[in-house]
């Protein structure tokens, strides 16, 4: 007959062999998912770092409503002042471009923007990048000098848009685009000024890219009244 106690010693190593095994696999699953834990557990990005994009004139005027595209994404428009203020994400000294767009009457910037994201202090000044829009139109004021003209029209597209004074002196002014050409002429149309020379000299005038001031120099000259011959006649006597 089986002895009580070996049955119920083997029973007893079967169970605890049970319970063995059952806690080994319970402990590698909890090893497992830990280490899946672990190795998924990546540090937070870095926190963005805000930079300010200001667009102004050659002369320092803000330019408003400028677009600012990250990509093919528009990300920001600026202010009244200028400004549009961006949130960089991205490793530290990573480098991205940014294409501003000037608004219509500017010429853009042919190249982007190149920003990089560098940490700064939560107290520190947000970096500041400075984009000229080049505006394409711009003034011309003209003066006339006209020595020997007095009160002479000067003409523009057969219009006159201006007069000599009596000194030969006038001005105008023209709001052009860049590059943009205007021809003057001095006109010297009119019997009083047949013996005026040169007649109806012509000057060119090309707008550079910021507003400016020229001359159109002058001096006439007149033919000279020949005297009359002196002398010369033969003299006859009457008796």
């Amino acid at each position: 007959m089986p002895d009580p106690a070996r049955i119920v010693g083997m029973l007893g190593s079967r169970r605890l062999g049970w319970l063995a095994e059952k806690a080994g696999s319970a402990a590698l699953a909890a090893l497992a998912t830990s280490g899946v834990a672990v190795a998924g557990c990546e540090p937070p990005p870095p926190p963005a770092v805000t930079i300010t994009v200001h667009t102004r004139t050659e002369t320092g005027t803000a330019v408003a409503d400028a677009a600012v595209f990250a990509g093919p994404t528009l990300v920001a428009r600026t202010d009244r002042e200028g400004l549009a203020r961006l949130d960089i994400r991205g490793a530290e000294g990573e480098t991205f471009y940014v294409r501003v767009d000037c608004p219509t009457g500017y010429r853009s910037p042919t190249e982007p923007l190149s920003v990089r994201r560098l940490g700064i202090a939560a107290a520190t000044a947000a970096p500041r990048y400075d984009v000229v829009c080049h505006e394409l139109r711009h003034t011309m004021v003209i003066g006339v000098r006209a020595e020997g003209g007095p009160d002479l029209p000067i003409l523009y597209l057969g219009k006159e848009v201006a007069r000599t004074d009596r000194s030969g002196a006038a001005h105008v002014t023209v709001a052009m685009d860049v590059h943009e050409r205007i021809e003057l002429t001095i006109a010297t149309a009119g019997k009083d000024n047949e013996k005026i020379h040169p007649q109806n000299p012509v000057a060119v005038f090309e707008m550079p890219d910021h507003d400016d001031i020229q001359l159109f120099p002058v001096t006439f000259t007149r033919d000279v009244k020949k005297p009359p011959p002196r002398g010369g006649g033969r003299k006859i006597s009457v008796f």
